[in-house]
């Protein structure tokens, strides 16, 4: 990408030459204006006279005469009135900011004009005097016109990629050709095939990133997003989507092309490389065959860079569309969605509070992305995932990903050398969620556990210097815990989204089945004995956890242990309200009110007071430390349950 001082350099250059465009134009324009003669507007980028002066050497423009000029605006008029056809072909009603002539006067009127356009073009190039000019220039404009009607005859199919070149070399890269011929042609220096035959690969550039920005809605082009394929017209984009046709819906068809695939590269990053591999060659061929033209590759450059700006511009509008939490709404974001976790967060330090209100945000924000979004498909939301991913390791690596939420949370977590594999988890948690599974057993709901709560444990722990196994090892069961409290307190809240977080094995061992489930939500039947049973079951897997946990809290840094402790003992406060309601957490929701989340939180931090040794986590002999946890697969599908709620 270029640097400020070298971008602001290229444009001033830019509209310096366009105005010496515009002024050889409009000399020419005032030598044939007769009686009936079409009107010619000199306006809009002028791409193609612009290429040809361009193509000139620069210590001959001063040369250029009214053959050139002629030869120019006879490209500029052909363009012109294919622009007229096209409107027709398309019914547009704007061009340029303005109401088409279609329009404005209807399909006769424009065709006409575009027909006179077409044909007084052939005496303005025969003022060229060249008879090389000539005949390029009547070839160009014959397969400029067989160029759309091949496109035409062509909609609906699949094109191979010679195929799609034939096309677009007619209708896009000829009138390039014929500019970049021109000079050649007028001058009789250098040979004009080869300048004419490099000028329609320019053209062929040149269609190849407006096909780009066709999926680049947020580009505003000037035409409407995603014309070609609502017109069935195969573009070379749709080979990177590897799109059997057009029965794809257009949502669908986005959502794969700025989806990461498993290299964490989108088909339209992939079309990007490629753009750049087209213009790599091209300028080395140009400079090759015609000399240096720095400016006239700087054009070129100038299209890639507006590809990739667009593709930058789409994918941040693709991937974040809810409002982010700026770092001033933390906290009020933290106390609004948590109660348990704010009224423990208290006790850190500012510094420290901050940290975690910012962990807590990004984790919220990213369930978010998915949870309560019935109105979008799996796809979609996946794709959301997939677009947040990509902006997180943009984050982590470089803190630039544009998000500020990401850049402080995860740029904080590089600096602190914590791995970025537990926010990636956790985003594989999220989607475990965007189709919901059934969990056959404990352990494939440990799998849940450990991407949607663990992973935060584990990530908060190693930000605040906790590194060892052993303490790691706790801090994951706490996880484990918090989770199924919140799985145990939700039953009812998750069935009514479709959820069921129950293991199947656990519930057919104490005699409950789907329907009995969704008869005790409905409150058709109260909570069965087995049912409680159940509960029973998953909360004392839940206190164990806990109890495990609270092995290593007197161990952590002083300001940590604290509302580490509280949160545990307050979160596991929760089972003894499910008790009291009767074992119903299917109609009834359980919640610990401020006086005994005070009773609770004051029996956490007697707890953190002990202090006893570490036991001896040492390394086995001639082996490094096992991971923390078997469950750790960034890469599987994988929604943050309850364990930020």
């Amino acid at each position: 990408m270029p640097t400020t001082a070298a971008a602001t350099a290229s444009t001033a250059e830019s509209l310096e030459r366009s105005a010496e465009v515009r002024a050889g134009l409009g000399g020419s324009l005032d030598r044939t204006r007769e009686s009936g003669f079409p009107h010619v507007p000199v306006e809009g980028k002028l791409l193609r006279p612009l290429i040809a002066y361009l193509a000139v050497p620069a210590e001959r423009r001063g040369d250029l005469d009214q053959r050139f000029w002629s030869g120019a605006l006879a490209i500029q008029m052909v363009h012109e009135a294919s622009l007229l056809h096209d409107d027709i072909l398309d019914d547009a009603t704007e061009r340029r900011g303005r109401e088409t002539m279609v329009a404005e006067k209807g399909m006769a009127r424009a065709l006409v004009e575009g027909d006179h356009l077409l044909t007084a073009s052939y005496r303005v190039a025969s003022e060229t005097g060249s008879l090389n000019f000539v005949t390029a220039f009547a070839r160009g404009v014959e397969r400029t016109v067989f160029g759309e009607k091949l496109q035409n005859l062509q909609a609906g199919k699949a094109l191979s990629e010679a195929e799609y070149r034939r096309v677009v070399d007619g209708k896009s890269g000829e009138l390039f050709g014929c500019a970049t011929a021109l000079w050649s042609c007028v001058s009789g220096e250098g040979s004009p095939d080869a300048a004419r035959s490099l000028g329609v690969r320019v053209g062929r550039l040149y269609q190849r990133v407006d096909d780009f920005l066709d999926y680049c809605p947020q580009t505003q082009s000037g035409k409407a997003p995603h014309q070609d394929y609502r017109q069935k017209k195969w573009t070379w984009i749709l080979d990177f989507a590897e799109s059997p046709g057009f029965q794809t819906p257009v949502e669908e068809l986005t959502a794969r092309l700025f989806s990461p695939g498993a290299l964490g590269e989108s088909p339209m990053r992939k079309a990007l490389a490629f753009l750049h591999a087209e213009a790599d060659t091209l300028s080395a061929d140009l400079e090759s065959e015609l000399g240096r033209l720095p400016e006239l590759v700087a054009v070129i450059r100038n299209w890639t860079e507006a590809a990739l700006q667009a593709l930058e511009k789409e994918e941040a509008a693709f991937r974040v569309e809810d409002p982010v939490p700026a770092q001033t709404d933390w906290l009020p974001y933290f106390a609004k969605n948590s109660r348990t976790f704010r009224f423990a967060a208290r006790l850190f330090p500012p510094e420290e509070e901050r940290l975690i209100a910012g962990v807590y945000a990004f984790c919220r924000f990213t369930d978010d992305m998915v949870d309560g979004r019935e109105d979008l498909p799996a796809y979609q939301l996946e794709a959301r995932l997939e677009g947040w991913r990509e902006l997180m390791a943009r984050a982590y690596e470089e803190r630039a990903s544009g998000v500020p939420l990401l850049d402080e949370v995860l740029g904080e977590t590089a600096t602190r050398g914590v791995p970025l594999d537990y926010a990636m988890e956790l985003v594989e948690g999220v989607a475990m969620d965007v189709a919901p599974r059934e969990y056959e057993t404990l352990e494939d709901l440990q799998v849940y556990t450990y991407r949607v709560a663990s992973v935060v444990g584990l990530w908060v722990s190693e930000l605040f210097g906790v590194r060892d196994p052993w303490m790691l090892q706790r801090a994951e069961a706490l996880g484990h815990a918090m989770q199924l409290t919140n799985i145990l307190r939700d039953v009812g809240e998750d069935w009514r989204m479709g959820r069921v977080y129950l293991p199947r094995a656990l519930m057919k061992e104490h005699g409950v089945h789907i329907d009995l489930l969704e008869a005790m939500v409905r409150g058709e039947v109260p909570p069965t004995d087995g049912y409680r049973n159940l509960l029973e079951h998953l909360m004392g897997e839940a206190d164990r956890n806990y109890d495990l946990a609270m092995e290593a809290v007197p161990h952590l840094p002083s300001f940590f242990k604290r509302p580490v402790a509280v949160a545990a003992r307050v979160y596991q406060g929760i089972h003894p309200r499910i008790r009291a309601n009767g074992h119903d957490n299917l109609t009834r929701r359980a919640f610990t009110g401020l006086r005994h989340k005070l009773v609770l939180g004051g029996r956490g931090l007697w707890e953190a007071r002990a202090r006893r040794g570490l036991p001896n986590t040492q390394p086995a002999p001639g082996g490094k430390t096992p991971p923390v946890h078997p469950y750790g697969a960034v890469g599987e599908s994988g929604h943050l349950g309850a364990s930020v709620s």
